[in-house]
């Protein structure tokens, strides 16, 4: 039988009702990114753009930067094209200022496609996620070069799902790495099509296509295709500096992105924030005057990386102007043997 998810995922864009709350986004991080991600997909209700999340979604979004993380990392925990770069996640007090998005993104991407692949033939990222009054959640997922996706909910159980080859990607972070490593050099039409419908085995719908001229326009279902892909490909791909590139490429083609400096423990950053044109407004409650709900604060969802590398360093989302999620990403090349030995 179909994947439920894809079978939604192909239909054009309707409405659902009502969203869920932290308790069952936890459950998702139990079992791994692909969860999370497939109950992010948004579902736009006609050119208003109001969106309303589904009664298994993700209550992700929302981002004024710079944002602070519940923890920090050591400074040696990420790999890039040198070696090493901090990790650390607690943000400065306040941003320096705002820059336009697709420059400032292309530039960066030009820069961190320039870097040398770094060594290993893996990434491994370490999760912690957090939920206002709840207790964080910390799990470890690890991507192959080669395209496959592991998961553990503790460090000491991934050596295990790598013997066993317990491979739970079902080929989506792959189609989402091959898109944005077309996308370095690729047509970015293409390319977005391609970030938006990854995961699908069956063509691009027309009405998908159709949309990929009209991106710039904001509120239309590619848009939160590619802007969720994008965040998928960057995490799976953080170990390469190509897929990073590749999808500064695709977010700077995105209309309702907005670029935020700041600094985390003294690296600057880049908070990289969709809105209302990527993912709509949540849907209030229905009443009688209104049986599909008031528009309500428009949902947001911000990314933070490493202004020089590109890499991702933490994740918030919410309401506007409310947080309801935060990630925090620990990224380290690795290679798989050393895994799957235990020697991590």
């Amino acid at each position: 039988m179909p994947d439920i998810v894809d079978m939604l995922q192909a239909l054009p864009p309707a409405v659902t009702p009502g969203p869920a709350g932290p308790d069952l986004a936890a459950a998702d991080v139990a079992r791994g990114h692909r969860a999370l991600r497939q109950r992010r997909r948004r579902r736009f209700a006609g050119a208003a753009g109001t969106v309303a999340v589904g009664a298994a979604a993700v209550v992700v979004v929302a981002m004024v930067a710079p944002w602070s993380a519940p923890r920090s990392a050591a400074p040696s925990a990420v790999g890039t094209a040198s070696g090493t770069h901090p990790a650390t996640t607690r943000a400065s007090a306040s941003p320096t200022g705002s820059t336009n998005a697709p420059p400032r993104l292309m530039t960066l991407a030009a820069n961190v496609a320039a870097e040398p692949r770094p060594a290993g033939d893996a990434t491994l990222v370490e999760r912690e996620t957090g939920y206002p009054g709840k207790k964080t959640i910390n799990v470890w997922d690890l991507y192959t070069d080669d395209g496959r996706y592991f998961f553990s909910q503790t460090k000491a159980g991934l050596p295990a799902q790598v013997q066993e080859d317990n491979n739970q990607g079902a080929g989506l972070f792959a189609q989402e790495i091959a898109a944005a490593t077309y996308a370095v050099t690729g047509n970015l039409d293409t390319a977005a099509l391609k970030m938006a419908w990854a995961g699908n085995t069956t063509p691009v719908p027309a009405w998908l296509s159709a949309q990929v001229k009209n991106m710039s326009a904001g509120g239309l279902q590619i848009d939160n295709y590619v802007w969720e892909g994008c965040e998928d490909a960057l995490v799976a791909g953080s170990g390469n500096p190509q897929v990073r590139a590749g999808v500064l490429r695709l977010v700077s083609a995105l209309p309702g992105i907005t670029v935020t400096r700041g600094t985390v423990d003294g690296q600057p950053t880049l908070t990289l924030t969709a809105g209302a044109a990527e993912l709509g407004n949540i849907m209030g409650k229905p009443d009688k005057a209104n049986p599909k709900g008031q528009p309500g604060a428009p949902y947001q969802e911000a990314i933070t990386i490493n202004a020089d590398t590109g890499i991702p360093l933490g994740f918030v989302g919410g309401p506007a102007g409310k947080v309801s999620v935060t990630v925090t990403y620990v990224v380290t090349r690795v290679k798989l043997a050393d895994i799957a030995a235990g020697k991590f």
